[in-house]
């Protein structure tokens, strides 16, 4: 492994910048029908399924002793040969679409709000917002780990800010449990999707090197704060917007006044540029491993397809995170555990200094392969 290169508040917000994007909005819509009671038993079930499914990876890793992404580790554990050599591939361009719908979403979401509130061209709020978020990028796995860092905190504090505005009016969440089952499966899928930073473990594995239990507590620790931004703007959309609205900082600036727009406005854009941040990041540094290639290259690839797609494409927002969440969540579903298995059996270090121990027993992985695949169906339901 490589020497510490970040802190463990820096690895902690790596996980939450990849996490806190589009999808805290789309909770409160979807938690609507099924009440108070079905959120807080969702939100529990889905952080602890996301939590095992990340720690598998790390574990991985540290059982693997040198850092590498997700496809290279595929290669060392499951695919071998001629055959496992062509599959790879065509799980690397699967896995490389799935990477660019969401970096191409987060762009097209905040660009709108920027031209919005600006009142330049979307286009012009495209650009601006993609040469923020790949250029920090561009300096590598320091400067987007001090980068998230006050990311973090922004969201936090604009999480807050909501929060205590919302304080003088009275809750009227609905309580329930109630709602079909179709209806409790898109809440799922849509807090996996919000808590999902799966391609930053390596990352987070790398940056702190051999501090194998700050990086399995740095994991926990950012899906925690993940989980609790969800909820908290889950509670106030809930309970006070008239209309709880399909993104949700719509429906309290409503009740709040224009204020809670702008804020909301700020802390859709910080969310969104800050996923762009660690899944870029990601997408670089399995390309430069997949291909061979500069690491200069590989954050152009990574980055610049994501602003063409939007030039020449023609998919909506909401298209690209169902699209993505979907698709990642099977392809990770297909591979995880058994490289998991794998690795726990014939990886190269075999005191890992951490493991999941118990938490790693078959009738647990079962369970998270079942929630892996419920969060790929419920990513796919539309609900009205």
């Amino acid at each position: 492994m490589t020497t510490r290169l970040l802190t463990r508040w820096e690895a902690t917000s790596l996980m939450v910048g990849a996490g806190v994007g589009a999808g805290i909005m789309a909770v409160p819509f979807l938690a609507e029908s099924v009440g108070l009671a079905g959120l807080a038993l969702i939100l529990p079930v889905a952080w602890a399924a996301s939590s095992l499914i990340h720690l598998m990876l790390a574990e991985v890793l540290f059982r693997t002793g040198r850092d590498m992404q997700i496809v290279e580790l595929m290669q060392l554990y499951l695919l071998g040969g001629r055959i496992g050599r062509w599959l790879l591939w065509v799980v690397f361009a699967f896995l490389s679409i799935a990477f660019l719908a969401n970096l191409a979403a987060y762009i097209s979401g905040a660009g709108e709000i920027v031209a919005d509130l600006a009142g330049i061209n979307l286009r012009l709020a495209e650009f601006l917002i993609y040469a923020i978020s790949a250029g920090v990028v561009f300096f590598g796995l320091k400067a987007v780990g001090i980068a998230e860092r006050f990311g973090a905190i922004v969201l936090v504090g604009l999480v807050a800010a909501i929060g205590f505005g919302a304080l003088p009016l009275p809750f009227h969440a609905p309580l329930g449990p109630s709602g079909s089952s179709a209806q409790w499966l898109a809440l799922y899928g849509m807090v996996m999707y919000a808590l999902w930073t799966f391609y930053s473990v390596p990352q987070v594995v790398k940056g702190l090197g051999p501090d194998h239990r700050g990086a399995a507590r740095s994991i926990l620790v950012g899906l925690a704060i993940n989980g609790v931004l969800t909820a908290a703007v889950a509670l106030v959309a809930l309970g006070i917007s008239t209309e709880v609205t399909r993104i949700a900082i719509i429906g309290i600036a409503n009740r709040l006044g224009s204020w809670v727009g702008l804020t909301g406005s700020l802390l859709i854009i910080v969310a969104l540029v800050t996923s762009y941040w660690s899944v870029s990041l990601a997408l670089a540094d399995i390309l430069r491993e997949r291909t061979g290639i500069s690491s200069k290259l590989s954050w152009l690839l990574a980055t610049l397809p994501s602003l063409l797609i939007l030039w020449v494409g023609a998919w909506q927002f909401l298209e690209y995170l169902r699209l993505a969440a979907g698709a990642t969540a099977i392809v990770v579903a297909l591979i995880t555990i058994p490289m998991y298995l794998q690795a726990r059996r014939k990886g190269p270090v075999r005191d890992p200094g951490w493991k999941l121990g118990r938490w790693g027993s078959p009738v647990i992985l079962a369970l998270v392969l079942l929630s892996l695949v419920l969060m790929a169906v419920g990513s796919l339901i539309s609900v009205n």
